[in-house]
């Protein structure tokens, strides 16, 4: 695609999960260390059986199935959670029935979570304290978390999903019919067929209508609305998935294209306004229309 208007943004990222700042975290304070004592103490009086990381992440699996697939950096987690004070007084949970879907890696939630999440297989459960300097720092988080916090965590993972799974389901779950594919993982789906229109070429000017969504987000996060935008195809102004449907099309024909971040936005995604418009590791889908081409 184009350089994008960055006008929608999607709404994928969890805010009651956002990470603290750096300049929120003093690795000196006196209150981190108290932190890990707490934490130690808690998890004797509570029996857990755990381990501390190298980086003071305190982390139980509480129902274990290693058969199941380790949670994997790049691709998207689902998981559900209840987050807890050390008094028992309740922070903050997913809301019933709506998994968070997470890309794991890019370093948007908590610290502590995050790395949690890495050490979980699929079907787990398990119980994380999180000392401040991980978590919500010297920031509170409500009325039961004040500022320099151990927030317990209570997960479930669920699934962890490459982006060739993620397409294959949202294929499956949108009921698509698959038209044309390519070895880059792009599939094509021609919901309006010409075959007497015109093919595309390099170096024409494209006449055309399109909306682009992350395959979760409820809204665009680029389209041409009502209006149209001409695309020149073959100067690699746009990212290569987006060209390479283009180009299968013909004048007159409608379908929607996915592919994968490997032929989109890659491992950097689209920021705005210290935003993710479009996060990294993300699988893209575009519905097309070919209006004209000269």
């Amino acid at each position: 695609m184009r350089k994008l208007h960055l006008t929608i943004f999607s709404a994928l990222l969890i805010s009651g999960l956002a990470g603290c700042s750096t300049q929120n975290v003093d690795p000196s304070s006196a209150y981190y260390d108290q932190n890990d004592a707490d934490i130690q103490a808690y998890a004797t009086a509570k029996g857990l059986n755990g381990k501390t990381t190298n980086t003071g992440l305190y982390y139980a699996i509480t129902q274990p199935n290693t058969a199941g697939k380790l949670a994997v950096p790049g691709e998207e987690v689902e998981f559900t959670y209840k987050s807890y004070n050390l008094s028992g007084a309740f922070v903050d949970s997913t809301l019933k029935d709506r998994p968070v879907y997470y890309p794991l890696g890019i370093q948007s939630i908590l610290a502590g979570l995050e790395e949690g999440l890495t050490l979980m297989h699929e079907g787990e459960k398990a119980t994380f304290l999180i000392p401040s300097y991980l978590a919500y720092g010297n920031s509170a988080n409500g009325a039961n978390l004040p500022a320099y916090s151990v927030v317990r965590f209570d997960v479930q993972m669920n699934k962890s999903r490459t982006e060739d799974q993620q397409i294959r389901q949202h294929i499956a779950e949108k009921k698509l019919t698959v038209t044309d594919s390519s070895g880059t993982g792009l599939r094509i789906v021609k919901t309006v067929t010409n075959p007497t229109g015109a093919t595309l070429a390099a170096g024409q000017t494209i006449t055309i209508r399109y909306l682009g969504k992350q395959l979760r987000a409820a809204s665009a996060f680029d389209s041409t609305g009502t209006g149209t935008f001409d695309a020149v195809l073959g100067q690699n102004k746009y990212v290569k998935g987006f060209e390479e449907g283009l180009s299968k099309l013909r004048v007159g024909e409608k379908a929607t294209i996915l592919f994968p971040s490997s032929i989109g936005y890659g491992t950097t995604g689209v920021v705005s306004n210290n935003r993710y418009v479009i996060t990294p590791y993300a699988p893209l889908r575009f519905d097309l229309e070919v209006v004209s081409a000269k």
